[in-house]
């Protein structure tokens, strides 16, 4: 053979060994395409639920085959080892034991479970379904389904099947383990978190990394938890300040309704709020203190230099008001929020809360509304008209429980600005009673 012909046999092997290459790249990097197995579900996700009883553990010993699409995943670190399926019968939370789940079942992903030699139970209420543990005598648990029997249990689906969350309104969750509603994907309209809870974060960003609970609530002061972990990827970011919709998986604890969402693109909250005006004192700090100057109130001691304070009790954060032990005889004291205008349209309507205790004495507690107070130190000499609202009628000992102040209608003042003004009157040690005051909001109604 010619040293020609052995060049051009080599050169024609590589080009061969090249093109090969390539070929075998090129199928390798597309990703695998999935259809919906040969399999059909012969029980549906309701029916499999019924099987549990509270508190129980049910092995399924039957050729029992449910099918369902994901609806959350653990992308965002909010959900842990487990997966949301549902279909269009109900949800259950699947368990399962590994991490980054998402990979292989993301959302939108249909799946197949092939129930027999699996487990129901139930945690704080929600129905699971997983593996027994007996590695503790006594004391068996459900587990996750170990990664090496995945495959076993778990078949894979089609991917990107639409994911479309049920709208409802509040009044339709409820807290029965068997309520379809637990574990499915819905969205609430209309909803907004509370004025605090806009300057908290949605989970703890320490070393603790502790779940945290904010409020979400509508325009008629209905209310319910967001439930987020410190483990998820937005636990440090601060709510949207807004009014709009949320969608989330709807869960509960023990009888507590919660909300998760998957990830804050679920928070739709683009919307004006339903308040003028909130103050819900929930920057307060040291009780007893002074109230703080963080919130941007005239706090007036007109008479005997007597000032609102700080109160925490507890989780409850508020402002309070008494004469008791300052040694002073005659006290008027005000308590006035920074202008607040009131627009030209609507119903705007006042509302708060207060509570009462111990007590001493005719101590007199009203609530008054200003267009022409000026911010000075002797609100007495502007002109304020008493509101007709409901007061906390305090107990001689301890504590009553916060009283709404009803709707006030403040239309009167439509296109002015208003102060709204709580004025204290009392003395040490003949009138002495404590009162508190909460939730000060202006809805726009």
């Amino acid at each position: 053979m010619t040293k020609f012909l052995k060049l051009f046999l080599a050169s024609l092997l590589i080009v061969a060994g090249m093109f090969t290459i390539n070929s075998c790249k090129k199928n390798f990097d597309n990703p695998p395409s999935y259809i919906d197995p040969n399999m059909v579900a012969n029980t549906t996700i309701k029916s499999l639920k019924a099987l549990h009883t509270v508190g129980g553990f049910e092995g399924i010993n039957t050729n029992v085959i449910i099918s369902g699409t994901v609806v959350a995943d653990d992308k965002s670190g909010n959900f842990y080892k487990e997966l949301y399926i549902q279909d269009e019968t109900g949800a259950i939370s699947l368990k399962l034991d590994a991490s980054s789940l998402y990979t292989q079942y993301p959302v939108g992903r249909k799946v197949f479970i092939k129930c027999n030699g699996l487990y129901l139970s139930d945690y704080a209420g929600m129905i699971q379904l997983g593996v027994m543990d007996r590695s503790i005598p006594n004391n068996p648990a459900l587990a996750g389904i170990p990664s090496s029997l995945f495959d076993t249990y778990v078949v894979k689906g089609s991917l990107n099947n639409p994911v479309v969350a049920r709208s409802i309104s509040q009044s339709q969750l409820t807290t029965n383990m068997q309520d379809t509603l637990l574990g499915t994907l819905v969205k609430l309209s209309g909803y907004e978190f509370s004025s605090g809870d806009t300057s908290r974060t949605y989970a703890d960003t320490s070393a603790a990394k502790n779940s945290i609970n904010l409020t979400v609530k509508d325009c008629s002061n209905n209310s319910i938890i967001v439930r987020s972990s410190g483990y998820a990827n937005f636990a440090g970011l601060k709510p949207i300040r807004g009014n709009g919709s949320i969608t989330a998986i709807y869960t509960k604890f023990n009888t507590t309704p919660q909300l998760i969402i998957r990830d804050t693109t679920d928070v739709k909250f683009n919307g004006e709020r339903c308040s003028i005006f909130e103050e819900d004192f929930s920057t307060v700090t040291t009780n007893n203190a002074v109230l703080n100057s963080s919130i941007n109130w005239y706090n007036i001691g007109e008479v005997g230099s007597v000032k609102y304070q700080n109160a925490l009790f507890g989780s409850v954060k508020c402002a309070k008001i008494s004469a008791f032990a300052t040694g002073v005889s005659n006290v008027t004291s005000w308590l006035i929020s920074p202008a607040i205008p009131i627009p030209t349209t609507g119903s705007p309507k006042l509302s708060f809360t207060t509570a009462g205790g111990f007590n001493v004495g005719v101590t007199d507690f009203r609530v008054f509304v200003s267009t022409n107070y000026n911010g000075g130190a002797s609100p007495s000499t502007a002109t304020w008209v008493q509101l007709p609202a409901t007061m906390a009628t305090a107990p001689a000992s301890g504590f009553g429980a916060f009283v709404p102040s009803g709707n006030l209608s403040l239309s009167a003042y439509a296109g002015q600005s208003v102060y709204i003004g709580f004025r204290y009157d009392g003395g040490d040690p003949a009138k002495t009673t404590t009162f508190e005051i909460d939730d000060v909001k202006i809805l726009k109604q």
